[in-house]
């Protein structure tokens, strides 16, 4: 029987403890934590400082990017293309060629041979929006030398398309020459480059 109490009591004893920490450990859970029990004695918080976050470098691919692609050259201009001045009176085409048929150029070419052809044609189109007929002159002009040429082209008054052409055959140099187109005034209206060569 005394064994029998002295498990009892050890068993009493062991239930005691094991309620004494549940309640520990209630009480415990449901405290405040670090809030200061008398406010007088309390000391202010201290700010806390904001630590910046690491910049991030980007990261390394293996990506090949192409450059950007240069821009496209523009093309040279055409020597031989005409200079066409604008106005009431002006030269719409001016073509230099060995021929004329059918009120067209025939032969046109921006480089002949020496002695080739015997005549060099100068096909003037022409536009007279004034009231007044108009006597265009016509000149081929080395880049050195005397002009050739020198003829007169009589266009109407109010005309809207007139085709026309003056030739000469006093062009003995080679090189770099134009055929001229010039108004009544001295003004020059049209010209245009060609190669003569031996």
């Amino acid at each position: 029987m005394k064994t029998n109490l002295k498990l009892l009591a050890g068993g009493l004893a062991g239930l005691l403890t094991a309620i004494g920490l549940v309640v520990g450990f209630a009480l415990w859970a449901s405290s405040p934590g670090d809030a200061p029990v008398d406010d007088a004695r309390a000391e202010p918080e201290a700010p806390v400082e904001t630590i910046p976050s690491p910049q991030l470098e980007a990261p390394v691919t293996n990506v090949h990017v192409d450059p950007a692609p240069a821009p496209e050259a523009l093309p040279a201009p055409d020597p031989y293309a005409p200079e066409l001045a604008d106005g009431p009176i002006r030269v719409r085409r001016l073509v230099v060629a060995t021929g004329v048929s059918g009120h067209e150029p025939t032969g046109a070419s921006d480089s002949f041979v020496l002695g080739d052809p015997r005549r060099f044609y100068a096909f003037v189109e022409a536009v007279n929006e004034t009231g007044d007929d108009v006597a265009l002159e016509v000149t081929f002009e080395p880049e050195a030398g005397e002009s050739a040429g020198h003829v007169s082209l009589d266009v109407p008054a109010g005309a809207p398309r007139f085709r026309t052409w003056a030739y000469t055959r006093h062009v003995y140099t080679p090189g770099r020459w134009h055929a001229v187109v010039r108004h009544p005034d001295g003004r020059e209206l049209a010209r245009r480059a060609f190669d003569v060569v031996p």
